[in-house]
């Protein structure tokens, strides 16, 4: 027991301690921050390569940050644009939804009491009554006054993320060398190669997983939207792109939005589209539990069970951004074990 005790175990007990509270606590402030150091690493081969070429970093610096930033932000505006218009027509729509709902209820209730007891027919009429007027109130409230307010509210911290972020992430793709060159003076040689290995692992998983996030939300979208097509919803694409974006949240999915779809469809007398819509849904809930820890781990280089393991963890502590960073911290620890700094091989 007393070999394990000793200064170099302690102070990766110490460090090991500080990395979790560091995790924990800083992390979750440190989002734009950390979002533009990894988008970074992962455009820094890119910026090595067209710096040989012209032989100026700031310059290959500034070019692919334009770039990156020119692309991205027209995505998001053609994407926010037809999102804000369809929401436009669903709010303008949805009285009328609400009061076709309200007449197929009655519809029901009528045909309930030619073949149920009294009592129970009205009972689950008034049932029925209460799950529309909550449906109705909640939608009024999502989109009440207050609500919009806090959302307006908001932006001001947004936006000085969103600056935050910006600014972080051209200084980050501009300073990497200099970063390199302050760790490595202050490293032994042979803690640098080690150091230099696990950063290498790390620089290749994180493009791993963007690739991975990447691959995956393209499969759901082409799923998604050619399902849409098929059945032969107005609007494939655009709604396509909302389930798409909606799919990115672990805890809602893209089911969260079809099924819901497909009850309603059902409610109103299309049994068709609602039969359709839970096929659709079927199909990108399968599509989704095979593909997903296959492909970030193959593309995270860990097996689909530690992955899925450290995605839940990761959303449980974090949130949303805890299923990214779940993987990418069980690949640090991944690396320093198979690195030899800290030794595994005991029996208890």
């Amino acid at each position: 027991m007393k070999k394990w005790i000793n200064k170099r175990s302690i102070s990766i007990f110490i460090i090991i301690i500080l990395l979790i509270l560091f995790i924990y606590f800083i992390i979750p402030i440190s989002i734009p921050l950390i979002l533009a150091f990894i988008i970074a690493l992962a455009f820094n081969p890119l910026v090595n390569k067209l710096s040989q070429k012209i032989n100026s970093r700031k310059w290959s610096v500034s070019i692919i940050y334009t770039l990156l930033i020119t692309v991205t932000g027209f995505l998001i505006y053609l994407f926010l644009t037809k999102l804000i218009d369809q929401i436009v027509l669903f709010i303008k729509d949805l009285p009328n939804r609400i009061n076709l709902l309200i007449k197929v209820i009655e519809q029901y209730n009528d045909k309930m009491k030619a073949v149920l007891p009294d009592e129970m027919a009205e009972t689950i009429n008034k049932e029925l009554q209460n799950f529309v007027a909550t449906l109705r109130d909640s939608i009024t409230h999502y989109f009440s006054v207050q609500n919009i307010t806090e959302v307006v509210s908001s932006l001001p911290g947004f936006i000085i993320s969103l600056v935050v972020f910006l600014v972080a992430l051209f200084l980050f793709m501009l300073e990497i060398p200099n970063i390199h060159r302050f760790i490595k003076k202050h490293l032994y040689p042979a803690t640098y190669r080690e150091v230099y290995k696990i950063y290498n692992k790390i620089g290749h998983s994180i493009i791993g997983m963007l690739t991975a996030t990447i691959v995956l939300s393209f499969i759901t979208w082409v799923f998604t939207y050619f399902g849409l097509l098929i059945i032969g919803v107005e609007s494939a694409f655009i709604i396509s792109l909302f389930i798409w974006f909606v799919d990115l949240l672990p805890i809602i999915g893209a089911t969260g939005l079809t099924i819901p779809w497909a009850i309603y469809a059902y409610i109103i007398g299309d049994p068709t589209l609602g039969i359709q819509l839970i096929i659709l849904s079927i199909v990108l809930l399968v599509q989704r539990k095979i593909l997903e820890p296959k492909i970030f781990g193959t593309g995270v280089g860990l097996t689909p069970l530690p992955t899925l393991i450290s995605m839940f963890i990761g959303l449980k502590l974090l949130g949303f951004i805890g299923f990214f960073i779940g993987p990418l911290v069980l690949i640090v620890i991944k690396t320093i074990l198979e690195s030899g700094i800290i030794k595994t091989d005991f029996k208890i």
